[in-house]
């Protein structure tokens, strides 16, 4: 696959995941205690969202996001360093609201944690770094 191509779907990749995970977020705050039938019917189905789309464009963005990194010579970059550190510090965050969602969409009423809860601004934060980090690839001296 050429550069221009993976960069394209790491872009892709990462809009979905992202978008995934601020949605997760959304609805663990706002259906919190909720026990209705239609919140747990809107929960069940972000869970299967989750399982078929999120979680596949994380795997997609770190198999493209490599081999980007490796055919850019970045491996060696701060940036992308602080960027990864960002990335790998949402990956416990994605599965930590997948198993929200499940135990919200089975009907336990347990309100998720304080961090779950305020999920959605912080992938957002922490996307909006990432994306500037990966646009301006900032020189940084050691």
């Amino acid at each position: 696959m050429d550069y221009p191509s993976l960069k394209l779907l790491h872009l892709i990749a990462a809009a979905t995941w992202l978008s995934g995970l601020v949605g997760n977020g959304l609805a663990v705050a706002l259906l919190a205690g909720s026990t209705s039938a239609g919140s747990r019917a809107l929960l069940g189905s972000l869970c299967t969202w989750n399982r078929w789309v999120t979680l596949p464009a994380a795997l997609l963005l770190l198999a493209a996001g490599a081999s980007i990194a490796w055919v850019g010579g970045w491996l060696v970059m701060p940036w992308l360093w602080i960027k990864l550190a960002l990335v790998a510090a949402l990956l416990p965050v994605q599965i930590g609201l997948g198993r929200a969602l499940r135990q919200m969409a089975g009907g336990d009423a347990t309100a998720p944690s304080m961090l779950l809860r305020v999920a959605a601004p912080a992938v957002f934060c922490a996307g909006l770094i990432i994306g500037v980090l990966a646009l301006t690839k900032p020189a940084w001296s050691a």
